[in-house]
């Protein structure tokens, strides 16, 4: 079981062959700086996609060197999101990474029916954070693409999260489907989708892991508030994993764990051909190799 960014890092850097990202309009400091340190511990290699005055005069303001011919000069989003999208189609690059460009802009480029990414799988955000009093990852999704999902979205969301754990060598995920309480109330519409989706479960349409649901973020992460409540829960304070209800519950959590817990949070988007690297312009560049080492690790 993986269960830091430092284990990742060093996976990544005994690694033999360096996958190569393809980045969307990476014109800005932040950015670039980020990219700067993935070269520098030499996790991978970038192509970098947009105007290329505007990248070449922010890396010098960093002290960055850019060999040129790794540049692909492109004016507008539009223009920017196809060749980012084609490189890696063409097998130039093996990720595709959000710089400075609009998130609607490049996830048009990337659900084209005929040269986008699409894989006939639903895609989902997947943020994975670390905490100092955690002792493992922690996921949540989705916080970040599907703004309200329902049942048979959440199957699909709930599938890619799955995956994404096995992929961090974690055998059998412990997922909690978040909700206000751990009882079915029909007024409540996300216990009542929890209750199936730990039926479906059981009956073994996720494959090896354990879901369990509807619970409550206390008990999700404290075994001691399942027991002052009376609660026998087979994974309190255990979670590997908790699927939200929407996109407000995922990316205000995420973001209040970055804020008042200075957990380290990345953002990776799963399901498509290849990770997307999807990050906020307010993300600090530790944020940002943070999500860019995990998306390597994934591909």
């Amino acid at each position: 079981m993986i269960s830091s960014f430092d284990e990742i890092f060093k996976k990544l850097v005994k690694a033999q062959k360096r996958k190569t990202i393809s980045v969307a309009m990476p014109d800005n400091t932040s950015v670039l700086k980020a990219l700067k340190e993935v070269e520098a511990r030499n996790l991978a290699k970038v192509l970098l996609v947009g105007p290329k005055d505007e990248i070449l005069d922010n890396a010098r303001k960093l002290d960055h060197s850019i060999d040129t011919s790794r540049i692909y000069n492109a004016k507008n989003e539009k223009e920017i999101a196809k060749k980012s999208v084609e490189l890696i189609r063409n097998g130039e690059a093996e990720l595709l990474m959000k710089g400075k460009i609009s998130t609607p802009v490049l996830m048009k480029a990337v659900l084209d029916r005929d040269k986008g990414l699409r894989n006939g799988n639903i895609l989902s955000h997947v943020g994975v954070m670390e905490v100092d009093n955690y002792d493992k990852f922690l996921a949540v999704s989705d916080g970040g693409i599907n703004i309200a999902p329902g049942l048979e979205d959440k199957k699909a969301i709930l599938r890619n999260m799955i995956g994404t754990l096995h992929d961090l060598n974690i055998e059998k995920p412990q997922i909690g489907l978040l909700c206000p309480i751990e009882k079915v109330n029909d007024k409540i519409e996300e216990t009542v989708h929890a209750a199936k989706l730990q039926k479906m479960a059981e009956n073994g349409e996720f494959g090896k892991t354990l879901v369990e649901g509807p619970i409550a973020m206390d008990v999700a992460l404290s075994k001691e508030a399942a027991n002052k409540k009376g609660l026998k829960n087979r994974i309190a304070g255990q979670v590997d994993g908790l699927l939200v209800p929407n996109i407000t519950t995922g990316n205000a959590f995420l973001k209040g764990m970055i804020y008042l817990a200075k957990a380290k949070v990345d953002g990776v988007v799963v399901g498509a051909q290849v990770p997307i690297i999807l990050l906020s312009r307010a993300d600090s560049p530790i944020q940002k190799l943070c999500s860019i080492a995990l998306a390597i690790y994934l591909s």
